[in-house]
């Protein structure tokens, strides 16, 4: 018997992600939803729905989505609708008002006994998954320092200012996401950070950060991102090096390199069979744990201490001192 698509609700109709799905030979979008009022000239041929609990009943879909624009914020109350209709609801990515929704989005999940998961692009990566089996094996020994580095250039884009903190609230959400899905930042029981401002920056949210974050067991986090760089940018997961009591892995800007205590480097070639990535890898991730009935990799409940580790680097920003996690 052929099997029959997953049908999707699509709730915000941002093109980069909406476009994954509809694309998706095993997936009908049975519906969307314009809730933050954005274009629908690609999507004009999908229905449309005003009344989101309505469309719910209605559709009665194997799969909700959500898509925030980078201008605005994730709606909570968009998301107790979808879980108080008795629904899971599977995010693109969190863009808190607050980061403090964390809290609250895991007390609706536990009391409403529905899934939110949220999306983390970066960990879809071939280099991230080579790096998170080289850990595996045991290669590097134990762990005893990660340092992580990431410049990208100074751009003209208003939405930023729409953050605090917009490096750490954004593009360090992504790192510290592959930091967690890596090695676990639970690991991690305090941080300092600095957010800054620097006086070239076109746009006028603090777009330079820096993390310093230590484990009971002697691991260390040495993290430093800018959005406004000047001279050569890197990718945007950015480069890093993993030092062991055996060995150190680095990240470059031509792919991984093993470094031997005796200081031979041996390049590490990805794997040619992980073939999902970045978004791509988010929707696959949530179509699979929707298939085969089970809780995302994703879910809010795995990624709690990315955001308690973000919380409290904001914390740490604001009052200038090292914060426990």
């Amino acid at each position: 018997m052929e099997q029959q698509p997953l049908r999707v609700f699509c709730i915000g109709l941002n093109n980069h992600w909406l476009s994954h799905w509809v694309s998706r030979p095993d997936v009908q979008v049975a519906g969307v939803s314009n809730r933050y009022g954005e274009a629908t000239e690609h999507c004009a041929h999908l229905p449309q729905f005003e009344d989101i609990p309505g469309a719910l009943r209605l559709l009665k879909p194997d799969l909700v989505t959500m898509v925030t624009p980078p201008s605005a914020k994730t709606c909570m109350e968009t998301i107790r609708t979808v879980l108080d209709s008795g629904f899971d609801i599977y995010l693109e990515k969190f863009r808190p008002q607050s980061w403090k929704d964390g809290a609250t989005m895991i007390s609706l999940s536990r009391s409403t006994g529905r899934q939110i998961a949220i999306g983390e692009s970066y960990r879809f990566d071939k280099f991230v998954e080579q790096t998170k089996q080289v850990i595996l094996s045991g290669r590097l020994g134990n762990l005893e320092q990660i340092v992580w580095r990431c410049q990208r250039p100074n751009i003209r884009a208003a939405w930023m200012n729409e953050y605090e903190h917009v490096m750490l609230e954004d593009l360090t959400y992504h790192h510290l996401g592959v930091i967690h899905y890596l090695i676990g930042v639970e690991r991690f029981k305090q941080v300092y950070a600095t957010s800054v401002l620097p006086s070239w920056s076109i746009e006028q949210s603090p777009s330079v950060v820096s993390l310093l974050a230590q484990s009971d067991e002697g691991l260390n986090l040495n993290y430093y991102a800018s959005w406004a760089a000047h001279g050569a940018a890197t990718s945007w997961l950015g480069e890093f090096q993993i030092d062991g009591s055996k060995g150190s892995l680095q990240l470059r800007s031509n792919g991984l390199v093993f470094i031997h205590r005796d200081g031979a480097e041996e390049k590490i070639a990805p794997d040619d069979a992980y073939s999902f990535e970045l978004r791509e890898g988010i929707v696959n991730e949530f179509i699979d744990a929707c298939k085969q009935g089970r809780k995302s990799d994703l879910d809010i409940l795995l990624f709690q201490p990315v955001i308690r580790m973000i919380q409290a680097s904001l914390e740490s920003v604001r009052t200038g001192n090292k914060v426990k996690i």
